[in-house]
């Protein structure tokens, strides 16, 4: 996989198998009712930035000021932090996760999600 490809990819949460609730990230227990059986489904194929910040002074292995990272919502509590795809972010708009490239450390690259808007 190249650094400037991206692929689709279903973001997964986890819903507790005795209160139905669905969270993340991950908990040994479920934050509402502190069952410890969980599994994971597909968060959603869309979530709406609600806040964000861009970072001019970047962390190492990060090759593209400015960094955009912001907090999205897919719905039913379920919140994720990431990088967002965008040089011109607004509160308020579509997104979809994607896996690609987030950085480089000690020459090994990192893969994670990133949000992407969605073209309308």
């Amino acid at each position: 996989m190249s650094k400037e490809q991206v692929v689709e990819k279903d973001f997964m949460v986890y819903r507790c198998k005795s209160c139905g609730r669905k969270f993340y990230p991950k908990h040994d227990r479920c934050p509402y009712c502190k069952a410890t059986e969980f599994e994971e489904v597909k968060a959603g194929d869309t979530c709406t930035l609600i806040t964000y910040t861009k970072l001019y002074v970047l962390p190492e292995g990060i090759e593209m000021p400015p960094l955009t990272l912001g907090i999205v919502d897919f719905g039913e509590g379920i919140r994720a932090l990431g990088q967002i795809m965008t040089d011109d972010p607004k509160i308020g708009m579509k997104l979809k996760p994607v896996w690609g490239f987030l950085r480089k450390i000690g020459g090994e690259d990192y893969y994670g999600f990133k949000f992407k808007p969605i073209e309308e």
